[in-house]
């Protein structure tokens, strides 16, 4: 007969639990950015900067005669925030099918950007959730020893 061990059980638990925490977080930009990285190159002209807002940094740029805008963060090849100003110049991305979509900055570099916190969040979360679990609850300590 299989016999599971606390260990076994835990892991089992953490995997889930890591899987269920850093997939959503997974899908939230990393598609947007890995599908920008074989998007075009143009320049973009910073409209507006909030600072109370994430420092978020909202541009424009034209594409076949029309303007388009999109919001998004400082840096990853373009200055940091604190060295921006409306009316600077910086680097988007942009779908050449769809210039809707697009981001301010290299996506290459915003992927890297992304990938320690989903990593992260994936690792711990599930780990304290089960420690607190396992403290708290006697049932679920008992079943997992048992």
């Amino acid at each position: 007969m299989f016999r599971t061990t606390a260990l076994g059980k835990v892991l089992v638990l953490w995997f889930a639990g890591a899987l269920a925490i850093a997939i959503p977080l997974y899908r939230l930009n990393m598609p947007h950015y890995q599908h920008l990285t074989r998007g075009v190159r143009g320049t973009g002209v910073v409209t507006e900067l909030e600072p109370g807002n994430h420092q978020a940094v909202r541009y424009k740029f034209d594409v076949g005669g029309k303007t388009y805008s999109g919001v998004g963060r400082a840096g990853f090849g373009n200055p940091e925030f604190g060295g921006l100003s409306v009316g600077q110049s910086v680097i988007i991305y942009y779908d050449s099918d769809d210039p809707y979509e697009s981001c301010v900055g290299i996506p290459a570099e915003l992927i890297k950007n992304e990938i320690p916190p989903i990593l992260l969040a994936g690792i711990t979360f599930p780990a304290f959730a089960l420690a607190v679990w396992t403290f708290r609850y006697p049932p679920f300590k008992r079943w997992l020893v048992k």
